[in-house]
């Protein structure tokens, strides 16, 4: 009568650790790698967004406030989640991506002719606030929102 066991052996065992070793080699990165590209898509989506809450918060209503998280629902949010550094008196907010503190300003900048929406990137060397500055031009996300400048 043969004995059989139910059992892997040693070799099979070593083996098995070795093909799921190599597997997580590959996997990880990839899925590192996907994670990024989506905190990248999701930030450029509230940059967006919060630029044109804020641009039409300004032309509906004619006004602007000082404190630029009243006029955009995704600058509340970030502020919640303590990403936002907010500067009334200048009219602006700093906003942290990819753990990089002040990555983008978003500021009003305001003469005697022109109100101007304008956002700009810091020289950053975080990789995450990079692929975002990258794929957000800042000159298309200039905008007049009074002025001399604007044509009806």
């Amino acid at each position: 009568m043969l004995n059989s066991k139910n059992a892997f052996t040693l070799i099979e065992l070593i083996f098995l650790i070795i093909i799921i070793a190599i597997l997580g080699k590959i996997a990880l990165p990839k899925l590192s790698a996907t994670r990024d590209d989506a905190y990248i898509a999701q930030n450029t989506g509230y940059i967006v967004g919060i630029i044109t809450e804020v641009s039409t918060f300004i032309i509906t209503k004619n006004f602007i406030k000082n404190d630029l998280t009243e006029m955009s629902e995704i600058l509340k949010m970030l502020d919640i989640q303590g990403r936002v550094i907010i500067d009334i008196s200048n009219q602006s907010v700093d906003i942290e991506i990819g753990e990089q503190e002040n990555c983008l300003k978003i500021n009003i900048l305001s003469d005697a002719t022109s109100e101007i929406l304008k956002t700009s990137f810091s020289s950053s060397t975080n990789r995450i606030c990079k692929m975002v500055a990258q794929s957000i031009d800042e000159k298309e996300y200039e905008i007049v929102l009074r002025g001399r400048q604007i044509r009806y």
